[in-house]
């Protein structure tokens, strides 16, 4: 359920306002709870005790407002320049590459604020992708440590920086903005190479174009000297007292190219790092083309394919396998090509999409799904869940993932599975094997 605009701008406007005005909840209710215990029964029954309470406490707020203001502009002068005076280690224009689940350092650094131990800074992304945020210190500097959590592409980087006590009375904070794209791409786990995908591109070598492709596959000339005496038509010499050679025909290698698509869907990481390491290991041949949901168009050259991937992140489930359709009917028809799909193990929304995309495509087609492992539906035991907290599933259900490739196999389709975790590949021999042992 969304939220109606007008309380959107509301929530937008308050907290606008609390990043300005020091003063947090917490040190709002303290300055109401010491002015009721300095009015009420300091200078109203003259309790010293209540007298001295509401003093500390409008005292502690005040001071704290007055550090965390001092501290928060300076560092708004200082900050993205390091403390030493120097410019970030990496520059603040142009693009980065990281990959998920893998810690990077983006350069960027805050004082660590030794001298000051009451108050702290802390800063989180507003940019769109899913990061956790460390800082480590380093020689009295604050330097920014990033863990992506899943793949994903930002324009640029948006930090909100805050400055608080150690009590959380009060806090002033800011956004600021870094002209630096950045791409997040899947990890590619024990991903390391995709041969199996030059398989199900491979073509064969098929008559030169002088003769018909299913007629005789022979070449017939008349004796020149130098030609063998094996290749002699003794035969046809016989017959017409004229010396003919055969000779192997020159064949060409029919011209097939190769496109391919990824599908954006729940758990859809194990497929976009496929479709990684495909693109980067050539494993789609030379010639090839690239689309995914999230980015309107096809591309041909490796960083837009890369960026391809990382954006199809944030287009969300509901578009999953929206886009197929209009990428096969964009460039399907550019001669014989195969068409590669790279999806989920897991089936979703995308899935009657897909295959109604698939009904219509006249070419060849092949489904590359991604898992982080095959899981059995089997309960655990009473013993097992009264001793043990339950883990986190990981990996599809073996019974989930038969059920997708047989709707994919019903459609004609050929399927490959491959494994994040482990770096194997399943063929259709190996996916009946792994059915009829589940």
């Amino acid at each position: 359920m969304q939220m109606p605009p007008i309380l959107r701008s509301t929530q937008r406007l308050l907290r606008r306002i609390g990043d300005v005005v020091p003063p947090s909840w917490r040190g709002v209710i303290l300055a109401a709870a010491s002015g009721v215990c300095l009015w009420l029964y300091g200078f109203g029954r003259l309790d010293l005790v209540l007298y001295v309470v509401g003093i500390s406490g409008i005292a502690l707020l005040v001071v704290a407002s007055v550090m965390v203001g001092g501290v928060a502009l300076w560092l708004r002068r200082r900050v993205p320049a390091a403390p030493d005076g120097s410019r970030l280690e990496t520059p603040a224009t142009g693009a980065r590459r990281i990959e998920a689940q893998t810690p990077a350092r983006t350069g960027f650094a805050v004082p660590a604020l030794a001298w000051l131990p009451l108050v702290k800074v802390r800063w989180e992304w507003l940019s769109g992708v899913d990061v956790e945020v460390r800082a480590r210190s380093v020689e009295k500097v604050l330097r920014e440590e990033i863990v992506a959590r899943r793949r994903g592409y930002a324009a640029q980087i948006r930090r909100r920086l805050t400055v608080e006590d150690v009590f959380g009375l009060t806090r002033v904070a800011w956004v600021l903005v870094e002209p630096s794209a950045l791409t997040v791409l899947p990890n590619v786990g024990a991903l390391k190479q995709m041969p199996v995908i030059q398989s199900m591109t491979r073509v064969e070598g098929l008559p030169y174009p002088g003769g018909a492709p299913e007629g005789d596959r022979m070449e017939i000339r008349r004796y020149t000297p130098g030609d063998s005496v094996r290749n002699i038509l003794w035969k046809t010499y016989a017959r017409t007292r004229q010396l003919n050679v055969r000779l192997p025909e020159t064949t060409i290698e029919r011209t097939r190219k190769t496109i391919a698509y990824l599908l954006a869907g729940p758990d859809d990481e194990a497929a976009a790092a496929a479709a990684r390491v495909a693109l980067e290991n050539g494993a789609l041949g030379e010639e090839w083309t690239f689309g995914a949901d999230g980015t309107d168009g096809a591309t041909q050259e490796l960083d837009a394919a890369l960026r391809a991937i990382a954006r199809s992140a944030s287009s969300g489930a509901a578009a999953s396998g929206s886009g197929l359709g209009a990428f096969l009917r964009a460039v399907g028809n550019q001669g014989e090509v195969h068409c590669i799909v790279f999806a989920s193990s897991r089936s979703g929304p995308w899935t009657e999409d897909v295959l109604e995309a698939v009904r219509a495509y006249p070419g060849a087609l092949s489904f590359v799904l991604g898992t982080d492992g095959v899981r059995r539906g089997a309960p655990r035991p009473l013993w097992h869940r009264l001793l043990f907290a339950a883990e986190p599933p990981r990996g599809v259900l073996l019974e989930e993932l038969s059920a997708l490739l047989r709707r994919l196999g019903g459609a004609g389709c050929t399927s490959l599975v491959v494994d994040r975790v482990s770096g194997r590949a399943f063929n259709q021999a190996q996916q009946q094997a792994l059915g009829a042992r589940g």
